[in-house]
């Protein structure tokens, strides 16, 4: 509807507040496609269908993009300034989505092109308003299960979004905050609903600042980390993190602290013996946290629960500090099926014939699409698995003494700090590659190895027929089993 001027009139939209956080995410392959081709059709607009998946947290809900189903000759006429889409290419989209399954929706990607009058902003216009109201009801409203969404790109990379969803009997729709894309490493396109905020006093990151930048120093500021395990690893990435910058930290652990863990384990001073361990660790990153405002939550459970996986969904980025294969199962899918990339860290001690240790290792590996999977670089294998299971692994740090005959520990096993030390500072490094993307490319496996003081990346690749691979972006269509541990 136009007003006298030919002006299309605002019309207001059925807007309800479905989440705290609301995201668009899609894997680096995809998102770059969809940018450079349809950006090529400037200075005409251009628009694409792509299929979506839910990812639904506690308090963020993501719709994942993925699969675009491009239009066909004569099923869109363009101009500069708008667009014109035949019923042909909406309900072959359609059929599409419906053929994929009851949570698969559909995202209408269009574009703003530099043209003669400037710059195209990224912002939806009256038009597209108006547009929406009446395509979104018969993409959204016979799908209660799936959501779907709509993005506009600017001719400056920048980018506006929002979703959209059938609730009771009506279609309504939410402004997004961000759209992630997701690599090796992790960009984060903020839109104009983007609640980031910098730090108010920079100057306590000056020195960071210097060589991160402003926008490394605000993307500290603002991500949500989740660390899954509060032990030897999880306690000194906890404490890192907090004294570097970062605003929010979920952490997890159902252990309670003993004294023989003081040694190895930071943040648990002798009034916490005999507490939960995150307890010790919140109250010793909340007094090193240089972030403002800091946010620590703490759960006292396993990370890998059914809950825990669903907060897990609120996570920007994870580190992977459990003891066991089995947890490493449902990370290992969460990073791939849901976009979030998760860093994984362990250290191994390889015993002689007389179970003396003769060779540790310590390890830092991102999982992210485009980096081979856990299962690729084979840290997760179906023997493993089974050999855990069985329960040869269980006890290992009591059954090998350490290079120490075991009579002579008294059955206390010695301090590995400096390993976990060593491999949480590589798996640092991979977060600010990952999270900053501080060179130009990301590491596959960063591995330390004594006796050889020798540190290696490995050369594995994606395998070919790993199911990483078509996983990438399945979200909520992927069923992650927890892992419950005792």
């Amino acid at each position: 509807m136009a007003d006298g001027r030919g002006r299309m009139k605002e019309t207001p939209l059925p807007l309800v507040r479905r989440a705290d956080e609301v995201h668009i995410a899609a894997d680096r392959v995809t998102w770059r496609e969809i940018v450079s081709r349809l950006s090529a059709q400037a200075p005409a607009e251009a628009c694409a269908f792509v299929l979506t998946r839910p990812s639904i947290g506690a308090l963020r809900t993501t719709v994942i993009i993925r699969d675009v189903i491009w239009a066909r000759v004569g099923e869109v006429v363009a101009t500069p300034r708008a667009l014109e889409i035949s019923a042909d290419y909406i309900s072959r989209a359609l059929d599409i989505a419906i053929d994929a399954g009851p949570m698969v929706g559909l995202c209408l990607v269009h574009t703003h092109p530099r043209s003669e009058w400037g710059e195209g902003i990224a912002l939806f216009s009256p038009r597209d308003d108006w547009y929406e109201q009446r395509l979104f009801p018969t993409i959204a409203g016979a799908r209660p299960e799936a959501l779907s969404a709509s993005i506009v790109l600017g001719s400056a990379g920048d980018v506006d979004a929002r979703i959209w969803w059938r609730e009771n009997k009506a279609v309504v729709t939410q402004a997004a905050h961000a759209i992630r894309v997701v690599g090796p490493e992790l960009t984060v396109l903020e839109t104009p609903a983007s609640p980031w905020r910098d730090h108010p006093d920079p100057s306590v990151m000056d020195r960071s600042t210097r060589l991160w930048g402003r926008e490394g120093r605000r993307r500290l500021q603002n991500l949500r980390v989740g660390i899954v395990g509060a032990g030897g690893t999880g306690s000194l990435s906890a404490f890192a993190l907090a004294t570097m910058g970062v605003g929010k930290l979920r952490v997890w652990d159902k252990d309670i602290a003993r004294k023989e863990n003081r040694h190895r384990t930071a943040g648990i001073t002798a009034e916490y013996v005999g507490k939960p361990k995150v307890e010790a660790l919140k109250a010793f990153a909340e007094s090193v946290a240089t972030a403002e405002p800091f946010l620590m939550e703490t759960y006292e459970d396993w990370g890998t629960t059914e809950e825990g996986l669903r907060r897990l969904k609120d996570c920007d980025i994870v580190f992977c500090c459990v003891d066991k294969f089995a947890p490493r199962v449902p990370l290992n899918d969460l990073a791939y099926a849901h976009l979030i990339p998760v860093l994984d860290m362990a250290s191994w001690m390889h015993p002689d014939k007389n179970k003396k240790i003769d060779a540790l290792m310590t390890h830092a590996h991102a999982w992210s699409p485009g980096i081979p999977c856990a299962w690729c670089r084979e840290t997760l294998t179906s023997y493993g698995l089974t050999k855990e299971a069985q329960g040869r692994q269980q006890g290992i740090e009591k059954r090998i003494p350490y290079g120490l005959p075991l009579e002579d520990t008294d059955g206390v096993e010695p301090s590995v700090l400096p390993l976990n030390m060593l491999g949480v500072s590589l798996a640092l490094m991979e977060f600010m590659q990952v999270g900053l993307k501080i060179t130009d490319r990301t590491p596959n496996d960063l591995k330390f190895i004594l006796p050889e003081w020798e540190l290696d990346e490995s050369d594995r690749l994606v395998r070919g027929d790993c199911g990483c691979l078509m996983s990438v972006g399945a979200a909520d269509t992927l069923s992650i089993r927890p892992v419950l541990l005792e």
